[in-house]
């Protein structure tokens, strides 16, 4: 047993010394969710403070009916208990609250969203559609190169660097995974990279981030992808796509048309960078790169041919 009743700690001042914490260690991802979740959890108290060991599973069913009144999905709800639930496990080891569980009756997982692909016809579309305005530019030519980069994420290329830019390769370690991926830069991208290098603040390769101190670079990050998915939703409604473009379409979209080309799903599987299946990671593990490259020019060859043929 631990001696949890003579160590009380306040739910909002524990969650606030692990986001100190985090701060320090430069996880500013972790942290703003830890802040969201205690400011959530605050609001539906309504202010008044209760101790960790006050989380019985009654209080957490509680919080939950309040997330779905107020119109959350389940999903996002599923994301607060996950933080909370974290949170009362660590004060659980520490010595803070009762080593139980009071989150067994109420929704813990991730239900599976629709994937939002857009067919090669509208991905021309994009690429050709002229726009003057430089913001929506901008947006336009970071969702194809994240395209033609085998859908790489937005927060990945956010930060990159000239480091990761060697003998026409990008090497770069998934922010998400933590896997290392190697993507040939095709002319595609080099006339991308190109064309904002005169706007691009050493030593980063692409206008997204100006700064290199590590709180203010993520700052810069969460507010430049709210810009991006804007410009994105507003150069959807321009070409006629029938849902709301967004960073994820790009990634989407690559995963898609290799499908419909036949690509092995291995090989997808590999140029994505996914982790979450341990048999397709230990058979990835030996596929040669070249594969992923052949199969990057292939999807995008589709796009241009497809356009010439319009």
């Amino acid at each position: 047993m631990n001696a949890y009743l003579n160590k009380r700690f306040q739910l909002d001042d524990y969650m606030t010394v692990l986001i100190t914490e985090l701060d320090r260690e430069q996880r500013y991802s972790t942290s703003q969710n830890y802040r969201r979740t205690r400011d959530s959890f605050m609001k539906f108290r309504h202010g008044e403070p209760i101790f960790v060991d006050a989380l019985t599973a009654e209080e957490i069913l509680r919080y939950n009916r309040y997330l779905q009144e107020n119109g959350l999905q389940r999903n996002t709800i599923s994301f607060y208990n996950r933080i909370l639930r974290s949170v009362y496990n660590q004060a659980a080891k520490q010595g803070y609250a009762p080593e139980s569980n009071p989150f067994e009756n109420v929704y813990t997982g991730v239900d599976v969203t629709r994937k939002r692909a857009l067919p090669v016809p509208l991905l021309h579309q994009i690429a050709v559609l002229p726009i003057s305005d430089p913001e929506m530019a901008l947006a336009r030519d970071l969702f194809l190169f994240s395209f033609m980069a085998r859908g790489m994420s937005f927060v990945d290329m956010a930060y990159l660097t000239r480091q990761n830019l060697q003998s026409g390769f990008l090497h770069y370690v998934r922010r998400k995974t933590g896997q290392a991926l190697s993507v040939r830069i095709e002319p595609w991208m080099q006339e991308i990279l190109d064309k904002y290098r005169p706007m691009c603040n050493a030593p980063y390769l692409l206008p997204i981030l100006h700064t290199l101190d590590a709180k203010e670079a993520f700052k810069e990050y969460t507010a430049a992808l709210g810009r991006h998915d804007r410009m994105l939703h507003l150069l959807g409604e321009q070409i006629g796509a029938d849902f709301p473009l967004s960073s994820y379409c790009a990634r989407h979209s690559w995963a898609t048309i290799a499908r419909d080309l036949q690509v092995p799903l291995s090989v997808i599987s590999s140029g994505m960078g996914h982790t979450s299946e341990k048999t397709t990671r230990i058979y990835l593990a030996s596929l040669d790169n070249s594969l992923v490259d052949r199969a990057n020019r292939q999807i995008w060859d589709q796009v241009v041919q497809t356009g010439s043929a319009l």
